[in-house]
């Protein structure tokens, strides 16, 4: 594994503009540790320069027999933030090498179609669509029968979420306001999260959302709260996810990796079912 001090490099020098000979010997020195997929992608990238460069994303992964997704992961691993930033130091070689390759790689930057936005739209409602479908084929009923149970019968109810499950959690703490229900968000942001676990009672609950990649203050708050023996009710991906392992009960909802950009839309609609069965008469 690398160090800290080797990410840090790492991650400086992607944020710079670093040269096609630093990247290839980065390359060079983590293929050891790469997965078979990664490695597959490395070694292209070493050997095909020039259609790494000039190619698509989707153009490059179909001839890999990879996801997309996968290069973003392999660009991720070398310190990038995506693929887009890590192809620039390969076309960023042909730019400055022969004129008639630099030609090329300018040409088709301006012949660049603009964005076909009802291409976006309907994928993003396809990605919205599989997550509900997913969503009714694995939800497991018990488990949410149980959630709601330990919510209808809870004093005070508390909720955690942030970044993509920020949301995710409004919606619920709105729900049960709306409800009059007692609710309340843990304060993150005013750094009070710590001292309102500490405040939660015996007859209170915990209600803590985090998906991949799992945000450490809620992971935290979790923690504690099983830590002072609270009532915890989680949402998350899977049986092994750090919120998973310390509930009384998790409802689970599975992630898409191919998708960049997670929608939420089975998550609301867990959501609202809860809020529904819990604030109902």
């Amino acid at each position: 594994m690398w160090s800290d001090m080797n990410k840090k490099t790492e991650s400086s020098m992607s944020e710079t503009a670093e040269t096609f000979d630093a990247l290839r010997q980065r390359i060079r020195d983590r293929f050891p540790t790469l997965s078979p997929h990664l490695q597959r992608i490395a070694r292209a990238s070493l050997e095909e320069t020039n259609a790494f460069a000039l190619n698509t994303t989707p153009v490059i992964a179909a001839e890999l027999g990879i996801q997309p997704s996968t290069l973003i992961r392999f660009a991720k691993e070398l310190g990038y933030s995506g693929f887009s930033d890590l192809q620039r130091v390969f076309r960023q070689r042909l730019i400055e090498g022969q004129v008639n390759v630099r030609n090329e790689v300018l040409a088709r930057d301006e012949a660049a179609a603009p964005p076909d936005t009802r291409t976006i739209f309907d994928a993003c409602l396809q990605a919205h669509m599989a997550a509900i479908e997913r969503l009714a084929r694995e939800c497991d009923t018990e488990a949410l029968n149980h959630a709601i149970q330990m919510m209808r019968q809870a004093e005070h109810i508390y909720v955690a979420g942030l970044r993509r499950s920020r949301p995710i959690a409004e919606y619920f703490n709105y729900g049960m306001i709306r409800g009059e229900k007692a609710c309340s968000s843990l304060d993150f942001s005013g750094g009070m999260a710590g001292p309102q676990i500490a405040t939660i009672r015996p007859d209170d609950v915990l209600f803590a959302i985090a998906f991949p990649p799992y945000s450490q203050p809620v992971v935290d708050a979790v923690l504690d709260a099983h830590v002072s023996g609270r009532r915890i009710v989680t949402m998350t991906d899977s049986a092994e996810s750090p919120l998973a392992t310390y509930a009384e009960v998790a409802l689970l909802l599975g992630a898409d990796t191919a998708t960049q950009l997670q929608p939420i839309s089975g998550a609301i609609a867990l959501v609202q079912t809860l809020v529904m069965a819990i604030t109902r008469p």
